[in-house]
């Protein structure tokens, strides 16, 4: 009879929420700020709310950033995400992270929870 498989070794971390990228982003620096909290936050443990999903994505903004995360539509140059790419490039959208990029990335908490939830059940 094999061993049990080890419970926690499915065990995602908080890096994996950024493992697929979006179909549709606010602007040009928004996939490389993606990029950067996904490695910034890998072999975080998940969150268990989903209020320490926002929280510590509004933290990594402002670590990221330089400028804490608020619901504007005012664009935040970031010179390090900068790669010559057109008018926005280097710009994140503030209210795309409050409006969008949050909501989906506590989407994806939430589905592995449930996946959790149910493979412990």
């Amino acid at each position: 009879m094999p061993a049990p498989a080890d419970p926690d070794a499915s065990v995602a971390d908080f890096s994996s929420l950024f493992d697929r990228g979006l179909v549709q982003w606010g602007l040009r620096g928004d996939p490389h700020l993606w990029s950067a909290m996904r490695d910034s936050l890998a072999g975080a443990p998940m969150p268990e709310g989903f209020w320490d999903v926002r929280s510590t994505v509004g933290r990594e903004f402002a670590r990221l950033t330089g400028q804490p995360l608020t619901d504007t539509d005012e664009p935040l140059r970031v010179a390090a995400f900068v790669t010559g790419s057109g008018m926005s490039d280097g710009h994140v959208l503030p209210s795309f992270w409050v409006r969008t990029a949050i909501p989906i990335l506590i989407d994806r908490w939430a589905a592995v929870r449930s996946s959790r939830a149910t493979t412990t059940a």
